[in-house]
């Protein structure tokens, strides 16, 4: 099991009225100081000198303290109201102050995927994705650490997925993949030194290690390339903090908890991989999962089948060949 070190566990979700969205941050740059002042009259214009400070400095306290959080004005609706971005993300036409960047700067450019949001800082270049869970919380990723994924990702589409591949044979090269290219941290984990790269696509892609929010996350990248619908779930198994996915194959939805695939040996060894997958937490239906992992429901998605379960998963196995390698 893959416990959350101490600072994992103090991070809170907060949601302070219409201007704040909670992000997880992997990278915080230094903001030039050319960038400092270019938005802000246009923010003070809007939101009033009082308010457009009270952010900043909840924000930079924020960072202080390892939480991320995003601030920003946005226009109204006929309504009088913000409308929410895509997947609970910065709405559009912003212009928004992160703790990541700490500047002022226009949403410039969203990119939706099956999953997800991409958007674009419009002076730093920072990426904000939001997953379409409704969890509330991004992921932040500097123009370097973006580019290096997407090039991740095009490398196992290339290498692993082929015309006319199912659902089920896309998600299990998904699965294959993460289990022969990402090891968990085990040493710095007990060390309670485990990384904010470690819980991001960017230490399970690029990096190579992670802990089981990097897991979960590189599924939902790896998902998105190859269209499948996926869910970030944030819950508990055996009494501690875990992540994992649902993944929608052919209209139904299943669990799929990779890093509880890939597990720690007792020697504290990762590597556990492709060829000896105990084939435990594949496909499971809720009331399969519901036996040590707890969640809270989420109601579009309900768990029921049973058809690309344990038994289709090992059908699968022996078929391809349990050792069958990746690369």
């Amino acid at each position: 099991m893959k416990e959350k070190t101490e600072k994992e566990k103090r991070r809170k979700r907060i949601w302070p009225a219409l201007l704040f969205a909670a992000a997880f941050c992997v990278f915080s740059p230094h903001p030039s100081t050319a960038l400092a002042g270019r938005w802000d009259q246009t923010v003070e214009s809007s939101l009033g000198k009082e308010q457009k400070e009270k952010m900043e400095l909840q924000a930079q306290q924020a960072a202080e303290e390892g939480r991320v959080q995003l601030y920003w004005s946005a226009p109204l609706n006929e309504q009088g109201e913000i409308d929410p971005g895509i997947n609970n993300g910065i709405p559009n036409n912003s212009i928004f102050y992160s703790s990541v960047d700490q500047v002022w700067q226009p949403l410039v450019k969203n990119v939706v995927y099956t999953n997800s949001v991409h958007q674009f800082g419009g002076e730093t270049g920072t990426v904000y994705i939001s997953w379409n869970n409704g969890r509330g919380r991004l992921f932040a990723y500097s123009q370097e650490q973006y580019q290096a994924i997407q090039n991740v990702v095009s490398r196992f589409e290339e290498h692993c997925i082929r015309p006319g591949m199912s659902d089920f044979e896309k998600e299990m090269a998904i699965v294959q993949y993460l289990v022969a290219n990402v090891t968990y941290p085990y040493a710095r984990y007990q060390a309670g030194q485990d990384t904010d790269d470690d819980h991001s696509a960017f230490g399970a892609l690029v990096k190579g290690e992670a802990v089981c929010e990097g897991y979960a996350e590189a599924f939902c990248w790896l998902a998105d390339a190859v269209g499948l619908k996926t869910k970030f779930i944030y819950g508990i198994y055996g009494g501690e903090m875990h992540d994992w996915n649902l993944v929608q194959l052919n209209g139904q939805w299943y669990h799929v908890d990779v890093t509880s695939e890939d597990p720690v040996t007792n020697g504290g060894s990762n590597g556990y991989g492709w060829g000896n997958l105990c084939n435990q937490y594949l496909n499971l239906t809720d009331s399969q999962m519901a036996r040590d992992h707890q969640w809270e429901a989420i109601a579009d998605a309900p768990c029921s089948d049973t058809r690309y379960g344990p038994q289709a998963v090992e059908a699968y196995l022996s078929s391809v060949g349990r050792a069958k390698g990746m690369w």
